[in-house]
């Protein structure tokens, strides 16, 4: 199977609609698959039951955001890493830092090399289907 394109047009950045008009190629077709579908393939796959899988997935699934909070990086060998980050308001000492300059927190995913070098076989053609 292919990733499939259409291709899509946007205008220069800043410029609005009376720049110059640029064209790329956008994927598509993208669904999404669930847990449970995963757990499925994962089943076929090896000597797990269904409802195993799923239950490690889901446990892992459920552990990540603790882990996170407590203030590791995860690194799952062979996915990837991730990381929390903060965007925060500096501030003019260091007596006055605290808390309140967090503006919000960002989950940040790193894709292991594993995971890299399999979109190098990735076929992509452009979607025909309209």
């Amino acid at each position: 199977m292919a990733l499939k394109y259409k291709i899509v047009s946007t205008y220069s950045p800043g410029e609005g609609k009376k720049g110059k008009q640029l064209w790329f190629p956008k994927i598509t077709g993208s669904s999404q698959i669930n847990l449970r579908e995963i757990a499925k393939i994962l089943h076929k796959r090896s000597t797990a039951s269904e409802s195993d899988v799923y239950l490690i997935v889901k446990g892992l699934v459920d552990l990540i955001p603790e882990l996170l909070a407590d203030g590791y990086t995860v690194k799952l060998d062979e996915l990837g890493t991730f990381r929390l980050h903060t965007k925060v308001n500096t501030s003019d000492s260091p007596e006055s830092v605290s808390e309140k300059n967090i503006n919000k927190l960002r989950l940040s995913f790193r894709p292991d090399n594993f995971i890299k070098e399999g979109f190098k076989n990735i076929k992509i053609e452009p979607d025909k289907s309209k």
